[in-house]
């Protein structure tokens, strides 16, 4: 009798453990899929910016004509060349990277075409596709 509760205990805890971690999972995976919102005609992509990890996501594909907003929230400061962020082509602006401090940046592309996201020297971050 003892031996069946603690068994049973057991598998129940195991089984709590395993739907928290895919809900855990799923939630995860909502984030990264839900990258982009529609807000009033306006599509929203959120960026995530640390010195460990860049940008994350780092990768965009958008319509010709369709507005488009890009939102950076640095978790950490850069520094260096790597301090700033702009897209050519698309928002031409160097803007800093500073801990806490949201970037917005909002752009209608008029072209298609592969528009690299950039520090203001030119290094490679990410890249939005217009098609």
């Amino acid at each position: 009798m003892k031996t069946s509760r603690v068994i049973t205990i057991a598998l129940l805890t195991c089984s709590a453990s395993t739907v928290s971690l895919a809900a855990d999972q799923k939630a995860t995976a909502n984030a990264a899929t839900s990258a982009a919102v529609q807000n009033s005609g306006v599509k929203t992509f959120t960026i995530l910016y640390s010195n460990a990890k860049n940008m994350a996501p780092n990768t965009f594909t958008v319509k010709t004509g369709e507005r488009v907003r890009l939102e950076v929230n640095p978790l950490d400061t850069a520094s260096g060349c790597m301090n700033t962020i702009m897209v050519p082509g698309l928002w031409d602006k160097p803007e800093p990277i500073i801990k806490g401090k949201k970037i917005v940046m909002e752009f209608t592309p008029k072209r298609s075409g592969s528009y690299k996201i950039t520090c203001a020297m030119g290094v490679n971050r990410g890249v939005i596709l217009v098609k």
